[in-house]
């Protein structure tokens, strides 16, 4: 099995102390479309995309399937809303029994608290429009899974940034 783990995208600051309502700036939006070439390069192709239900992550999740060019819709995940742990993560996939690759779509520290608790490292940084990659030989378990790639969204555009 393998999962995806993407961090959304920049997003614009919070208004009126109101954190989940935050979206995607265009800027946000432009370097997730500019990473398309490369999450195809390393072949980004989930069977089902899990999106954390705030608008960021949602539009991020859009933006990817996109991007990749799958004919998916994100099915909005509201045990992914910021605070998920790995524990959330995988009763959300027990939903999906038949997918071989999944993409989680959202939030920090959750998504590399997970791939770090997963893949058995000591500390993983997903930047905003990060994406990770591991692989199990069986079910995911804690500890099971191997890093098959980590993307810095530097690596998106030519000049690195």
């Amino acid at each position: 099995m393998i999962l995806y783990f993407l961090r959304h995208g920049k997003a614009a600051p919070a208004r009126d102390g109101n954190d989940a309502a935050r979206e995607l700036t265009s800027e946000g939006e432009e370097q997730l479309r500019s990473a398309a070439p490369l999450w195809r390069r390393v072949n980004l192709r989930p069977d089902v995309v899990l999106s954390s239900p705030l608008p960021r992550a949602v539009r991020t999740a859009e933006l990817a399937c996109e991007a990749i060019g799958v004919n998916l819709r994100p099915l909005i995940e509201p045990s992914l809303a910021p605070g998920a742990g790995w524990d959330q993560m995988a009763r959300a996939l027990t939903r999906h029994t038949d997918a071989r690759r999944v993409l989680f779509v959202g939030h920090e520290p959750d998504l590399s608290t997970a791939v770090a608790e997963l893949s058995g490292a000591s500390s993983v940084r997903l930047r905003t429009g990060g994406v990770a990659c591991l692989e199990f030989y069986g079910v995911p378990e804690p500890g099971s899974g191997e890093i098959a790639w980590l993307l810095d969204p530097d690596l998106y555009t030519e000049d690195g940034g």
